[in-house]
């Protein structure tokens, strides 16, 4: 506080609104429901009479007290008020219940009733382990077969996926995720020995769905139906997939299989080859879309358009290059022809986008509340400079500082860990060594900090002082991890951009073994 009043910014004080308690207390009321909530479904599935129907559906499936216990699978007594009852002997609130969508209000203010009635619960946690919804499914064939909770002030679907809290460790290690869609398929999967595996909740892969896993992975391998609604909800994951910068390929089982069907009948070894074999979804996009066109030249003109626009949305341009060669190659459409479809359409796929000559400090510094907002007065400096310029710090090197300077993490760890060695900006290799010049146990003395800093640097360490450590309090080690994580897909985005430069320089060359060395480099960056 003293640096900000020092150069003039003010910082607003951090402390919760009376609202934000009022939803922070909501929030933690919530979670205890659904906990009670699913203690007391496992607890019918384990113990109650009633519980044997579910009992031997779950023994029919290959399925054993001990996978139950390690998903706290639970079930929903076939009445009306079972849940209900429950709740209330806890003494918990019924309108809590109610935002939760476990009871529901009967017609005619008569009451309330339990949403899941005679079907096997699944909870859905977030990544810090709490529950924050259920997924119910039939015993028999009755429709639906699934229920899901509603959303609620703990669980948007869009954001959260089956099993990702159990699978995250093993993901961050293999560096990818197999997606499927059924909760069965993922819980098949894990017991076949593939536990990096996550299910979606009765949705699509959304945008939110792959920031998450994102953090995790470099490569996703969807396992979607095989009939039209599945390749279409496979086709429209790769495009929000391609937006982040992963790899997305996909499985291909036998018609009419899904992974619980196919591991079940053919086991553990033959999933590992199809694994093996799993190809690019573009591939997969490209066979079906000219195999839809038939000879038609029309119709070949058409999807081979629709092809190239997918194609120009990946990052990479040399993988752009060699899918361009394969689409030509599979069509008999002239490359240089489909080089001029690409070219128009990353013309139009420019002009939809706004195009940024200088870059406002707030974008390069993106604190969750902005010390360079609007408001900030006079003493600030000039908002602007040329987008080229690299001289600040990606979110992921902000957080390293911040862990660094907040001493959550010591700097002893994070030398150990070479996090240091993957920082870019020039801005974050200056603050690095001066907090590492500066280290002591008993944290930092920001004085003696901003006297070896130029103005503009100091305007650096006080983002960086004042940014709210609140969401430091928890998971620190899952927070480090994650941002190590992040820095190095960072590197390997850099590496990737110089072995296509390089590429490109041998191929103009003709210099055959320095481009095969070149393609077999960038090929291990993947």
């Amino acid at each position: 506080r003293r640096l900000a009043e020092r150069i003039g910014i003010d910082l607003e004080e951090r402390t919760p609104s009376p609202e934000e308690e009022l939803r922070q207390r909501q929030r933690e009321r919530l979670y205890r429901v659904n906990e009670v909530a699913a203690n007391y479904f496992h607890q019918m599935l384990m113990d109650h009479p009633a519980g044997e129907v579910a009992r031997k559906y779950m023994k029919a499936r290959g399925y054993g007290r001990k996978a139950a216990g390690e998903y706290q699978i639970g079930f929903a007594l076939d009445r009306w008020d079972g849940l209900k009852n429950h709740l209330e002997e806890q003494d918990l609130s019924a309108d809590d219940a109610r935002t939760l969508g476990l009871i529901r209000p009967r017609k005619q203010n008569e009451g309330d009733y339990d949403l899941f009635r005679g079907r096997l619960i699944f909870p859905i946690y977030d990544l810090s382990g709490q529950i924050v919804a259920f997924a119910g499914r039939v015993l028999d064939d009755g429709k639906p077969k699934y229920i899901n909770s509603p959303e609620s002030p703990i669980y948007h679907k869009g954001r959260v996926l089956f099993g990702l809290y159990q699978a995250r460790q093993v993901m961050r290690q293999s560096g990818e995720v197999l997606v499927v869609e059924g909760y069965f398929d993922q819980l098949a999967l894990c017991r076949a020995g593939f536990p990096q595996v996550v299910a979606t909740c009765g949705t699509a892969l959304t945008a939110d769905h792959v920031q998450v896993l994102k953090r995790y992975v470099q490569r996703v391998i969807l396992l979607f139906d095989q009939d039209a609604a599945g390749k279409k909800a496979t086709f429209k994951a790769m495009t929000v997939l391609q937006e982040e910068g992963l790899a997305a390929a996909v499985i291909e089982l036998p018609g009419g299989d899904d992974p619980d069907s196919f591991i079940q009948r053919e086991g553990a070894e033959a999933f590992q080859l199809r694994l093996e074999k799993s190809r690019s979804v573009m591939d997969l996009f490209i066979d079906d879309l000219l195999a839809e066109a038939g000879s038609g030249i029309e119709q070949k003109a058409r999807a081979a358009e629709k092809i190239v626009e997918q194609i120009s949305g990946l990052s990479s341009e040399l993988e752009q290059d060699l899918y361009l060669k394969e689409l030509a190659a599979r069509s008999g459409i002239d490359l240089g022809q489909l080089k001029e479809v690409r070219v128009r359409v990353a013309g139009q796929r420019q002009q939809k986008k706004k195009i940024v000559t200088e870059v406002p400090l707030t974008e390069e510094y993106p604190f969750p509340e902005d010390p360079f907002s609007d408001t900030i007065g006079a003493n600030y400096p000039q908002r602007t400079k040329p987008a080229a310029a690299k001289p600040g710090w990606s979110p992921s090197e902000k957080t390293l500082l911040c862990l660094l300077l907040k001493n959550h993490v010591p700097a002893e760890k994070i030398l150990e860990s070479g996090g240091l060695d993957l920082l870019h900006h020039q801005n974050s290799l200056d603050m690095a060594q001066l907090l590492l010049n500066h280290s002591a146990d008993s944290g930092f003395d920001m004085e003696s900090l901003a006297a070896e800093l130029d103005p503009d640097k100091v305007l650096l360490l006080t983002a960086l002082a004042s940014f709210d450590q609140g969401q430091f309090c928890e998971n620190v080690d899952a927070i480090f991890s994650d941002c190590l994580k992040s820095l190095q897909q960072e590197q390997i985005k850099r590496q990737r951009v110089e072995s296509i430069d390089k590429i490109r320089h041998y191929e103009q060359g003709q210099e055959t073994k320095n481009l095969n060395d070149s393609l077999k480099e960038f090929t291990n960056l993947k």
